[in-house]
């Protein structure tokens, strides 16, 4: 039964993880306490920037998705799994150093530059539970995507209603009007 259904699982599931991802991007994620008494808040768009891009591929991929066909669906649900990995390394790497990933926003808060001053100049390091939610969605990302790419010979295929018939109308003049009723151009070859 949920193989019937895999298309719009698919493809609601990427929406709601990509904009769970876009959601984490804007939170704090981290405080950074200086030993001078001043803090620092650090959003997820200044410790992990990059997750604004790869949160609107995973939207770009979604469209693509719903309107490809078999063999490009396969190859763009291998390339979600791809983009879910990047979102989870980006975030993880985020969390791993949490002073290199703020590092540009104490320079500015401080004047203080370097990656051994500014480990002098801190204090504490609160981490917000909001890179958590990133790194969920870009693991489930990755089995959404390989789901996709198991399943999408299940998949509705594109219609071909609107496609242009290749139709050879003859010479004569009445021919030709009944192809113009029937909506083939005459004068296209």
């Amino acid at each position: 039964m949920i193989l019937k259904r895999s298309r719009p699982i698919v493809l609601a599931g990427l929406v709601l993880l990509g904009a769970t991802v876009m959601l984490s991007w804007t939170q704090r994620w981290f405080t950074v306490s200086l030993n001078e008494g001043s803090s620092v808040d650090v959003l997820g768009s200044d410790a992990a920037g990059s997750l604004a891009a790869l949160a609107l591929s995973i939207f770009a991929l979604v469209a693509a998705l719903g309107l490809s066909s078999l063999m490009v669906r396969r190859v763009l649900g291998v390339l979600a799994a791809v983009v879910g990995g990047a979102i989870v390394a980006v975030a993880q790497s985020a969390i791993a150093d949490p002073l290199r990933a703020s590092g540009a926003l104490i320079t500015d808060a401080t004047g203080i530059g370097g990656a051994d001053s500014l480990r002098a100049l801190v204090d504490t390091v609160n981490v917000s539970g909001w890179p958590i939610p990133a790194i969920a969605a870009g693991g489930l990302i990755v089995i959404l995507g390989l789901f996709a790419t198991l399943t999408a010979h299940r998949w509705p295929v594109p219609t071909k209603k609107y496609d242009r018939a290749s139709t050879v109308v003859a010479d004569d003049p009445a021919s030709q009007w009944d192809a113009q009723s029937r909506g083939i151009d005459p004068t296209a070859s």
